[in-house]
């Protein structure tokens, strides 16, 4: 909650209790340009781990005016289940 007035980086972290995850299989699309990436092409080689079960995105150029962006993420574990997620948020002041 509250207002992004800038964004810089972008940090995903997950984990599986089970068989683990496949970190091969990580998927990330913007519905904006990122790095040079257009909008809608993948990001997820882009993304380096930080920790076990983090991974981030520096931005080459911060955002300062999105008016709404989109984020899907989405990973598979070792036993194939897939886990999705979207996002939507704003950065401006």
């Amino acid at each position: 909650p509250g207002k992004n007035t800038e964004l810089a980086r972008i940090v995903i972290g997950m984990h599986d209790y089970g068989t683990g995850l496949d970190a091969a299989s990580l998927q990330v699309v913007a519905d904006f340009e990122i790095n040079g990436v257009k909008a809608g092409e993948p990001l997820a080689k882009q993304f380096q781990p930080t920790t076990q079960g983090v991974w981030e995105l520096k931005l080459t150029k911060p955002i300062t005016d999105l008016k709404a962006g989109w984020l899907f993420v989405s990973i598979a574990d070792r036993q194939g289940n897939v886990t999705k997620i979207e996002r939507r948020f704003a950065v401006g002041k």
